[in-house]
């Protein structure tokens, strides 16, 4: 079987980036190194997200379609996932339809800290 074992993000911040992955996704920092220069957190499925700064990362480095993606079992978990933002401080926009040329979906896209956009959605019954 083949499995996803890891992504590893270039990022200006990594301790924003890995505060924002613990508080609002449940990930665990399962290893830091090089004064805050890097991280790996693990996520609820185990999966491995590795943070490294890069130097010459900005807000604007990743292309504009770039995110990181969670999709979510229904409308009550995104909306939990969104409440969970606003307790940890973010400012994250009020989930809505997303239509996109498939099935819609039902989320909100957040700028998280360190350069990366995440997107948090789940299917629409319909």
């Amino acid at each position: 079987m083949l499995k996803l074992n890891h992504i590893n993000l270039s990022v200006s911040d990594v301790p924003a980036l890995s505060d924002y992955f613990e508080r609002c996704f449940n990930f665990k920092i399962a290893e830091r190194r090089g004064s805050n220069k890097f991280a790996v957190l693990v996520g609820e499925d185990d999966f491995a997200l590795v943070l490294m700064h890069g130097k010459d990362v900005t807000p604007t480095s990743y292309p504009a379609m770039f995110h990181v993606g969670f999709i979510l079992a229904d409308e009550t978990a995104v909306r939990a996932t969104h409440q969970r933002m606003i307790q940890a401080g973010y400012v994250a926009p009020e989930p809505e339809r997303i239509q996109r040329g498939g099935p819609p979906t039902f989320g909100f896209y957040h700028p998280a800290p360190g350069g990366i956009l995440v997107e948090v959605s789940a299917q629409i019954a319909e």
